[in-house]
């Protein structure tokens, strides 16, 4: 583990190769397909996702399919990635899985280059500990990093900010952003190959292409530090656990308690339910000009109210297919 600690800090990145089993490539196929009515999709592009069963024509990729999933959970969370993490990069804390995506949902910037997953991933807090993991479910999977560049500074988003809000920040600074990372990338690019079961992880600051080929694509932070999306799902700021408490799981877009049943009590430093004063950057974040999360649907005979299929329905109704 040693020398996998050394490699991030001075590279901003390690690979896990065989970390995830590859035994349950084939569950997970299975069981996104046995779910499908109620999975959650995004295409290239997309700003909202769509039920699976609405975008049957054109290619997209599962969003949070660990909230349904068990071997998804699995294996964007096997034993030596949760290992690493708690131990090498979140000072002892367990991990939180806070989102996930398959590598066909689309990159955040498809048109802008190499970018930072930190300029489009926000916490509510300490936006350095950001992590994205991918994990290969193929042997196609691949991604140019540049080693080092964690450490390039660049202008925040309207003088304090680490993510990018277009509504707030507007075009130009998204522009200029790019143009700085353009500038300051002075070093070779180092492309890696992941084979099924290899992976990848990297810090919040390292700038990286999109991922390409057969992959699942998650973002993980300390389980005290909140993603900033807490502040404006309020009604999906709720932690389940994963084997015992190793690791946590959250998601905006389902309802756990279809899925992961949440714990009454949460890990030590973390609220049950928390305040949105708790996490006043999130809100700046995510000020008054983006869209309110849905109002909770009415009960549907044979599922709890607010459960996953009220949910997206409430969803689709208010803000259509996102395209």
């Amino acid at each position: 583990m040693d020398d996998l600690r050394e490699a991030w800090e001075r590279d901003g990145y390690v690979v896990l190769r065989g970390a995830s089993p590859t035994d349950l490539i084939a569950a997970y196929d299975a069981e996104l397909a046995a779910d499908r009515e109620g999975l959650l999709v995004r295409g290239p592009g997309d700003e909202h996702v769509s039920l699976a069963t609405q975008d049957a024509d054109r290619p997209t990729g599962a969003v949070d399919p660990y909230a349904l999933s068990p071997a998804a959970r699995a294996l964007l969370l096997p034993p030596e990635l949760v290992r690493f993490l708690a131990r090498d990069v979140f000072d002892r804390e367990p991990p939180l899985l806070f989102d996930a995506a398959e590598a066909t949902a689309g990159a955040p910037d498809p048109d802008g280059g190499p970018y930072r997953d930190a300029t489009f991933t926000a916490l509510a807090a300490e936006p350095e500990s950001l992590v994205t993991a991918t994990v290969a479910l193929g042997e196609d999977a691949q991604v140019t990093l540049y080693p080092g560049s964690q450490r390039i500074t660049t202008t925040p988003f309207s003088g304090r900010h680490r993510a990018f809000n277009p509504e707030r920040d507007g075009a130009q600074a998204l522009a200029r952003h790019r143009d700085e990372l353009a500038t300051a990338l002075t070093g070779d690019p180092e492309t890696i190959t992941l084979h099924a079961g290899d992976a990848l992880l990297w810090s919040a600051g390292l700038v990286h292409t999109a991922v390409a080929g057969t992959a699942l694509v998650a973002h993980l932070c300390p389980v005290r530090v909140q993603p900033a999306w807490f502040a404006y799902r309020p009604e999906r700021a709720r932690l389940a656990a994963h084997e015992d408490g190793a690791a946590w799981i959250a998601s905006q877009h389902y309802d756990l308690l279809d899925a992961v049943a949440p714990e009454d009590e949460p890990p030590a430093g973390v609220e049950a339910a928390p305040e949105l004063e708790r996490v006043e950057e999130a809100l700046r974040e995510h000020d008054e000009d983006n869209p309110p999360a849905p109002s909770p649907p009415p009960s549907v005979a044979g599922r709890r109210s607010g459960g996953l299929v009220d949910s997206v329905r409430g969803l689709m109704n208010r803000r259509g297919r996102g395209r």
